[in-house]
């Protein structure tokens, strides 16, 4: 494995933010626009970006990462083993206070410091999640619910890394599970919320989340793996264990009108497994496999 950083980068040991952006063949036209959406950002606070190249074979975008020079920024060269590999890498070099996972496809937006004095003032909360902006090929706005441990581990994948700020305790207990091609962030953030770290909903968006039709953008996810990881995922966590009656009763009272059908189907799969089991041989049920 070959490392190479940018020695132009800073050289400090206190940081309030790292952002971490894991590269492998990104068309360079977002990458720019990646790095310059940081600039422009202009963050309150002390920074750091460390750019993890995964291995591209791009030429085009090797000769612009040997030029790129920034003072807040590291570059790391690696051979090739997925970006949750990358994200980990990058996570055990960061200096900040506080850790973000941004996409080398989306973009940063300015409340990103927002989000930082939020997480100085409200040291209660570990892991500060944003509404989400989609831009491309689809442009809305994607309002996210108050967080839910149950929706989380059992429904769908509530969020994503590239608006998700936490503080670098986690990784002092969790890393990305380098074993997973898909659903890596689920995985990463639903053991967090096992291990006790707190999550707040934050209504203001910090990114612009890449949407590519016809295409698959870094932050999208192959739908044809989708299944599988999420019944690995929830294999990991035993409900009765993780999921107290109040969380369930807060998602179902939050969630009841705009997902009846899923919720009627997790609560059999959850607490009437023989009833589920029943009405799977009867055909009401084809699986048990809950999707968005």
């Amino acid at each position: 494995m070959e490392e190479r950083k940018n020695n132009t980068a800073m050289e400090t040991d206190s940081l309030e933010l790292s952002i971490i952006i894991p590269v492998y063949n990104t068309p360079l036209k977002y990458v720019k626009e990646c790095l310059e959406s940081i600039d422009q950002a202009q963050i309150r606070y002390s920074y750091e970006v460390i750019i993890v190249n995964d291995g591209s074979t791009d030429n085009e975008l090797l000769g612009f990462l040997k030029e790129y020079k920034n003072p807040h920024t590291v570059i790391i060269h690696k051979e090739n083993s997925g970006v949750s590999a990358s994200r980990n890498m990058g996570l055990k070099q960061a200096k900040g206070s506080f850790l973000l996972c941004l996409d080398s496809d989306d973009r940063l937006l300015p409340a990103i410091s927002d989000g930082i004095s939020y997480l100085n003032n409200h040291t209660n909360y570990d892991v500060l999640y944003c509404d989400l902006q989609f831009f491309g090929d689809t442009e809305f706005l994607h309002k996210k619910c108050e967080f839910s441990k149950f929706q989380l581990m059992y429904v769908s994948n509530m969020l994503t890394p590239s608006s998700t700020l936490f503080s670098k305790k986690l990784i002092s207990k969790i890393l990305f599970n380098e074993s997973l091609s898909y659903s890596e962030d689920r995985d990463f953030f639903s053991r967090a919320a096992s291990s006790g770290f707190q999550f707040k909903h934050f209504k203001k968006p910090f990114c612009l989340y890449r949407r590519v039709f016809n295409s698959q953008s870094l932050s999208q996810k192959n739908i044809g793996m989708k299944n599988e990881v999420e019944s690995f995922i929830k294999s990991q966590f035993d409900a009765h264990r993780e999921i107290t009656q109040e969380e369930v009763n807060k998602y179902v009272i939050n969630n009841f009108t705009a997902h009846k059908k899923h919720i009627i189907k997790l609560l059999l799969i959850i607490f009437f497994p023989s009833l589920f089991s029943y009405f799977v041989s009867k055909g009401f049920y084809k699986n048990n496999i809950v999707t968005d």
